[in-house]
């Protein structure tokens, strides 16, 4: 979990966080107060490391074709494609769960 500074309230970013979980944990904490909220911590925290897994899939899927030969011979959507895809429902879900803008 994360740490807090001396000098601010606002906890830092977990340890193994890329640019686009850090981006994450940052805009989200800056905008809404979840410093002493641990559930909503540990749910952004989980987010933050879905979108550096999302980065990561985007930057490699740009390099690739858009679909591939599967184990049949067939053309099929790329596995990367697929993942980010999934991926990115994933985070969605986390975020949902961390009722921001909502009551609850």
């Amino acid at each position: 979990m994360a740490d807090t500074t001396e000098s601010s309230a606002i906890p830092r970013a977990p340890r193994g966080l890329k640019a686009a979980g850090k981006k994450l944990w940052s805009n989200t904490l800056e905008q809404y107060p979840l410093e002493d909220d641990m559930p909503k911590l540990e749910l952004l925290e989980q987010a933050a490391r879905v979108a550096d897994i999302i980065a990561d899939l985007d930057r490699k899927a740009a390099d690739e074709p858009t679909t591939v030969k599967g184990s049949m011979g067939q053309w099929v959507i790329n596995p990367l494609i697929s993942e980010s895809r999934f991926q990115r429902g994933l985070l969605a879900s986390l975020l949902s769960k961390m009722n921001l803008g909502g009551e609850g």
